[in-house]
């Protein structure tokens, strides 16, 4: 049985070890200075050579051969450490020995002297999967263990390593390995095992592979099965296309959106992780907006030659705000798909988020859209976008200046206008709402007019969102009252409309007046009471308070009689 190439090439002295020049630092100069602790905490992403390292500071401890801070790998302890048979060297797999019991027979066996070498070496990998317990059961030990022992800890998420361990120990992080350092090691293996490969192939690998080593190695020996590495095979593994067939996408989405959306369903239909998909489509749209934002970064990210070309001059050909657009587009299905959602409801919602945004080119046969001013009192339906003619995006405004024109005004719109885009298209001012309902909400009439009358610099004043776009009216030209009278003729009765008279409200009946009583009666006008100002304010608006009246009546009256049996007892 063959040997994998990620065994077979794991690093056996410390400047084997790949991207992890601070860690190594530390290490080595423990070594050379004999400052060496009793625990130790590793931690990192999967892959990037933490058990590897563990592996060689062990062997470099108790290598009896040893010319500075390297193994020599030939004497008997170090071939017994790096064939995994050595009875000083103990690893522990914090996974599946998880258990209080683990530990208590851990700590009977930190007592014995070692058999052949200096130091006892405990490594425990996946540490953070030990119980509570368990860490309880270990703090003493960790804490004050014998002079020949040493704990080597080794986990992916050093959070969930109890703060009473870590503060016990050394933790020396490692990062995860540059594409560039993958790729080169990559490039190294493919000579040593005779495989014939294409650059662009070991680039697509290093960058599937997430800064892990190991996954990378894995991949490799999967693709080279056929004897070579090239692009085909690596995107037939993969299920899904490479870079260069997203920047191909990404091409395409300009002038062609259904050859893009047919790509994207080809990859699916192959079986393509939707989750991968839209990571990949989110790195590139990332990358593309931050050479469009600032150019001079493209050497300092680790791109290579052609990748630096394509961005280059991909990121000319469109615009800051619609990069930003098909990132986030991209994010947001990116996020559907890790609750689930189908790969074909994630398609079409990709596509709809690009189209209402006017990221892509519309066919010639698209209409714009227009949109009916609507009566200052209803509100309007809500709007459907379709997609027209992406309007050309002109300067920028200052949107302070904008804030402090409308605040005065309409308050209402001064909060609108937070989230909205502003910029000049010749002499107009478009404000580019960020929701449908800011954008519903700021083309109600009398709000589209303060917006008109605020903006006076401005020959016209467009609402817009997605693909709508609204001219706000002008209340000069048509009558369209400010928020200021709407709320005077609101504290007043409003006025009969010509076209529906209002009728004449019917008399109201005789009440009956209550008996008169017998306490003398006051002369003089008396202040009026809060009962007193409800019925004159239902009487401006038109309404009836007979009914009420006469309640207050008919509670008067039994009040009144009460008065008088209560003197009756009394005399």
């Amino acid at each position: 049985m063959s040997v994998s190439l990620y065994r077979k090439y794991r690093p056996q002295t410390f400047s084997g070890i790949i991207g992890q020049k601070a860690a190594v630092s530390v290490l080595t100069s423990a070594i050379t200075r004999q400052r060496i602790g009793h625990a130790y905490l590793f931690s990192g992403s999967r892959g990037c050579g933490k058990t590897s390292a563990a592996r060689i500071f062990a062997k470099a401890l108790n290598c009896l051969d040893r010319e500075g801070y390297e193994p020599c790998g030939k004497c008997r302890n170090c071939q017994d450490i790096t064939a995994g048979e050595s009875l000083d060297v103990v690893e522990i797999d914090g996974a599946s020995n998880n258990g209080v019991d683990n530990i208590r027979g851990l700590r009977e066996n930190i007592a014995l002297s070692p058999f052949t070498s200096r130091y006892k070496v405990y490594i425990i990998d996946e540490v953070h999967m030990l119980s509570q317990g368990a860490f309880n059961a270990l703090l003493k030990t960790l804490e004050e263990p014998p002079e020949h022992v040493i704990f080597i800890m080794a986990t992916t998420e050093p959070h969930k390593v109890p703060v009473t361990i870590r503060s016990r120990c050394q933790h020396i992080p490692f990062r995860s390995i540059t594409p560039d350092d993958i790729c080169a090691r990559l490039e190294f293996v493919c000579k040593s095992e005779g495989i014939t490969y294409e650059a662009e192939a070991l680039r697509e690998i290093s960058r599937q592979a997430d800064g892990a080593l190991r996954d990378a190695l894995s991949l490799l020996e999967q693709v080279s099965s056929s004897g070579e590495v090239t692009l085909s095979g690596v995107e037939a593994v993969f299920g899904a296309g490479s870079r260069p067939v997203f920047e191909r996408w990404i091409s395409s989405l300009r002038e062609r959106p259904e050859e893009a959306y047919l790509a994207l369903k080809a990859m699916f239909d192959a079986g393509a992780s939707p989750v991968r998909v839209f990571e990949e489509m989110f790195s590139l749209a990332r990358d593309l907006w931050i050479v469009s934002k600032w150019k001079n970064l493209a050497d300092g990210l680790g791109f290579s030659g052609p990748e630096r070309d394509f961005l280059a001059d991909e990121a000319s050909r469109w615009n800051t705000n619609e990069l930003r657009i098909a990132v986030r587009s991209s994010l947001s299905c990116l996020t559907e798909a890790r609750q689930g959602v189908r790969s074909d409801i994630l398609l079409g919602m990709l596509m709809l988020y690009l189209e209402d945004r006017n990221l892509y080119a519309p066919r010639k046969n698209d209409a714009p859209v227009s949109v009916q001013a609507t009566p200052a009192h209803v509100m309007p339906a809500p709007v459907t976008p379709a997609p027209v003619t992406p309007a050309p995006v002109g300067s920028p405004v200052p949107k302070g200046e904008l804030l402090a024109k409308i605040k005065e005004l309409n308050a209402l719109m001064w909060y609108a206008l937070f989230d909205a885009e502003t910029y000049a298209r010749g002499r107009e001012l478009v404000l580019d709402a960020a929701h449908r309902y800011t954008f519903s909400v700021m083309r109600i009439d009398r709000h589209a007019a303060d917006l008109s009358e605020a903006f006076a610099d401005y020959e016209r004043v467009i609402l817009r969102f997605g693909s709508c776009e609204y001219v706000c009216p002008n209340r000069k030209d048509e009558e369209i009252p400010a928020l200021s009278e709407i709320f005077a003729r609101n504290n007043s009765a409003p006025p009969p409309q010509e076209s529906q008279p209002v009728p004449a409200p019917k008399p109201a009946p005789e009440i009956p007046m209550p008996a008169p009583s017998s306490q003398p009666k006051t002369t003089g006008r008396q202040p009026q009471t809060a009962f007193g100002k409800i019925i004159s304010s239902l009487r401006s608006f038109g309404l009836k308070p007979e009914i009420i009246t006469h309640t207050q009546n008919e509670a008067e009256t039994d009040t009144d009689t009460d008065t008088d049996s209560q003197e009756g007892d009394t005399e």
